[in-house]
């Protein structure tokens, strides 16, 4: 996860008047915001994964790892046709997916979401936190100067009672206006 963050509670956040309403659902919304992105942009949204390892030994309490736990680190875009619309940062503790969704995971450019849909898995998500800093490791993507802010959220993903994985999106500010 990025440093130099600025948490914002949902409070702030939704009475933030420099934020619109389509920005405030993209960020307080527990559902998948790939269809949300297709709604706004009326154009079908693509995934590109910019890197994907399977990593072991990682501290995180959140997802309540055991010793030897692999997790899938994923890099991702969401995009349409012309434009990177917001990135995502996962980790998925790989043993707890079913074996069909680990592989497509693993095989194919789905965003998550759609894959939980297809699976009819049923999925509940907590959101940790909200957002508001630059970073400059993902101006790269993105159409804007290295100093403006990104808009981001933290949630984890609980299956069967058990977490699942977190993932972190974040898309510039400016976007979505």
């Amino acid at each position: 996860m990025t440093t130099n963050t600025y948490a914002i509670d949902i409070n702030t956040l939704l009475q933030d008047d420099s934020l619109n309403l389509f920005q405030k659902v993209l960020l307080a919304t527990d559902g998948t915001v790939t269809q949300l992105l297709e709604i706004y942009s009326g154009s079908s949204i693509k995934v590109k994964k910019l890197s994907q390892t399977i990593v072991s030994d990682i501290d995180n309490s959140w997802l309540q790892l055991n010793k030897g736990d692999r997790l899938l680190k994923r890099s991702i875009l969401l995009c349409n046709q012309n434009t990177n619309l917001l990135h995502a940062e996962s980790y998925f503790v790989i043993d707890r997916l079913p074996k069909t969704m680990h592989q497509q995971l693993l095989e194919t450019d789905q965003p998550i979401g759609l894959l939980w849909r297809a699976e009819r898995m049923e999925t509940y998500r907590e959101i940790a936190g909200y957002t508001r800093a630059p970073d400059k490791s993902l101006v790269q993507y993105f159409n804007m100067k290295e100093n403006e802010a990104f808009l981001g959220r933290t949630y984890q993903i609980y299956y069967q009672h058990q977490p699942l994985g977190i993932i972190t999106e974040k898309f510039p500010v400016s976007y979505f206006r």
